[in-house]
């Protein structure tokens, strides 16, 4: 394992640890026909018990990473959240 695929699967580890702890589940799937990945996030059990249960988003990318992002901003544009990058 090189340093930059230990670098993105720590990356997707906290991506996926944030997401299960904020109620989520993520599903992630290849597309072998077109080199890509996809990615669905749904509400897990505890979330659905809210009354604003947030509904499900899918995201595309070139990796499950970046899938995963992908879902993730849909998912903030959805719910009119305001993310700043901070490099």
């Amino acid at each position: 394992m090189t340093y930059t695929d230990e670098r993105v699967a720590t990356e997707m580890g906290r991506v996926l640890l944030a997401l299960y702890r904020a109620g989520m589940q993520v599903r992630v799937w290849p597309d072998a026909m077109s080199g890509r990945a996809g990615a669905r996030i749904v509400a897990g059990p505890s979330a659905k018990k809210r009354a604003s249960a947030p509904k499900s988003t899918t995201g595309e990318g070139d990796s499950p990473l970046a899938a995963i992002y992908a879902a993730v901003e849909r998912f903030n544009e959805r719910s009119g959240a305001i993310v700043v990058a901070i490099d």
